[in-house]
């Protein structure tokens, strides 16, 4: 099985204490699933982590 190089590993994700991932990494995570989604997904994306970082 290849695992694909990655900078960062997922299971190394900080989470908040209010259940909620630290900001940088959600910006990271976002920005990678817009690599592999759809247009449309990679849409609703961006608008989520507009969103996300409105509210921190």
């Amino acid at each position: 099985m290849e695992k694909k190089n990655l900078n960062h590993d997922s299971r190394s994700l900080k989470w908040e204490s209010n259940g909620e991932l630290a900001q940088k990494d959600l910006s990271e995570l976002i920005e990678r699933l817009k690599n592999v989604e759809s247009e449309d997904t990679s849409s609703e994306l961006s608008r989520l982590g507009t969103k996300s970082n409105i509210k921190n």
